[in-house]
């Protein structure tokens, strides 16, 4: 018989009517069949092929098929595994994906099925097999700190200043957008200083609620208020002379804005409740997603506190802005993402880098490490290819481009205001984009988290839209 598909299938069952219906089907179809119904058997087959589709039954006489499985995969060569089994349950399902089984299959048998498993091996193997020239090798991670990765000249920039700004206790105000890493940043200009051995405390102001933030930043004493059952320190304090990092400082409260600025200024605070004046010894670095400039025109953000953060100010570049870190920051993702979960990953296509660079990423380097993540995670083999990728990017929200924003922008369309009529009116969907943002905002009272989360969008669109529609927040308190 003529062979026409490169991989051998071994059939390792002791059903042996199994094994013969099997070994007849995929004979028919070209393929190079061997059974086997013991485990050592099966071994016994395996030993002179160095790849090939294995179909293994989950028990065994002399073996349990999901153990076998783990001796399998330690020969280092390239099998891809298909178990099938009598006996479904979850344990030896969970156990089967955690050795890298490819797929799994519930007797009885059907062929329909089967045949669907070894057509996704065959394509396994072809795209392996087809991308062997370039191939890239996945480096060993080095460090279990989060790295920040980049060559880029927007990066080399950024690190000069970074090492820089180290050298002094200066407050810092870091930009950009959402993903883009400005936590990584503050912590590299922590650990580069002079007191890198004192405290780090990273606190997000969008995540506590305004009336609760105030206690947090600065302590309180017992019986300050309702529920303060005890003596509490506050960041500033568990700060000490290291740093504190405020993430979203857009979403503080007028009241709340007022009190930092005392911070800054004298250096000094009072816990909620107390009278003593403590030392605020510690560095403030500052980060926002948001245009404090525009925040401090319509009055949402005091201006002194604004230039007291802006004592030096860092932009973070948007991933988009500088693509040629992803295959750097791709591999380091693999690398690590294979660690945490336990997956030997020793490869990735060269087809997949060059896909992941056509992305927009819309949620910079967040949403490139999530989708690494999925990959990882999913894999079956030690190579990574543009099919795990592909199957997870949804391109109708990463290929949306700036420049196509920056070009509706230039239409310069009228103010968002609401229809006066109660029959239909043909408008565009621009028109209709603009007035759904405005009633949600206005429902809101201008609360853009709730806002984001509503519409089902990120803050810095949310803001790109506000500008691009020229929505006030006159609209709100003239309606």
């Amino acid at each position: 018989m003529t062979v026409l598909n490169g991989q051998p299938i071994i059939i390792i069952d002791d059903d042996k009517s199994i094994c013969r219906t099997l070994k007849l089907h995929f004979e028919r179809r070209g393929f190079d069949v061997t059974t086997a119904h013991r485990a050592e058997d099966g071994l016994k087959a395996l030993d002179p092929v160095d790849s090939a589709i294995v179909i293994l039954d989950v028990r065994l006489p002399d073996a349990n098929g999901v153990e076998f499985l783990k001796e399998i995969k330690s020969k280092d060569k390239n099998y891809y595994s298909i178990m099938i089994t009598a006996f479904p349950d979850m344990e030896s399902t969970v156990k089967a994906a955690q050795n890298g089984v490819g797929e799994y299959i519930h007797k009885p048998i059907d062929i329909n099925e089967i045949d669907s498993a070894v057509d996704k091996a065959r394509e396994f193997f072809i795209s392996n097999n087809g991308e062997t020239q370039s191939l890239i090798e996945v480096p060993k991670l080095n460090s279990q700190k989060d790295l920040f990765i980049g060559k880029s000249p927007r990066m080399k920039d950024l690190f000069k200043q970074v090492g820089m700004v180290s050298l002094s206790k200066s407050t810092v105000l870091i930009n950009g957008e959402s993903g883009t890493g400005k936590e990584l940043v503050a912590r590299a200009i922590h650990d580069n200083s002079p007191n890198a051995s004192s405290p780090f405390i990273s606190v997000n102001c969008s995540a506590i609620v305004d009336t609760l933030l105030e206690s947090e930043l600065f302590g309180h004493v017992k019986g300050a208020f309702t529920g303060a059952i005890k003596h509490k320190e506050g960041w500033f304090s568990l700060a000490r002379d290291g740093t504190i990092f405020l993430d979203e400082i857009g979403e503080m409260s007028i009241n709340l804005q007022a009190k930092l600025l005392r911070v800054l200024q004298e250096r000094e605070f009072a816990m909620v409740g107390g009278k003593s004046k403590l030392k605020a010894d510690c560095r403030v670095i500052s980060a926002t997603n948001r245009n404090l400039e525009q925040m401090v025109r319509t009055g949402a953000f005091r201006e002194d506190l604004y230039y007291r953060f802006k004592v030096i100010k860092i932009d973070i570049p948007p991933l988009y802005e500088r693509t040629e870190d992803i295959p750097d920051l791709s591999l380091y993702f693999v690398a690590k993402k294979s660690q945490e979960a336990n997956r030997d990953i020793k490869y990735i296509t060269n087809d997949s880098i060059n896909f992941l660079m056509a992305q927009t990423w819309k949620g910079n380097v967040r949403q490139l490490e999530n989708v690494i993540t999925h990959a990882v995670i999913m894999s079956h083999g030690d190579c990574l290819t543009k099919d795990h990728f592909s199957s997870v990017v949804d391109q109708k929200t990463t290929s949306y481009s700036t420049q196509e924003e920056e070009l509706l922008d230039q239409q310069s369309p009228e103010p968002a205001r609401l229809s006066n009529s109660s029959g239909y009116r043909p408008v565009s969907l621009n028109e209709v984009e603009k007035e759904q943002i405005f009633k949600t905002l206005t429902y809101t009272k201008w609360h853009k988290g709730k806002t984001c989360e509503i519409l089902g969008i990120t803050r810095p669109r949310l803001n790109r839209k506000i500008s691009r529609y020229r929505i006030k927040p006159t609209h709100f308190t003239d309606n």
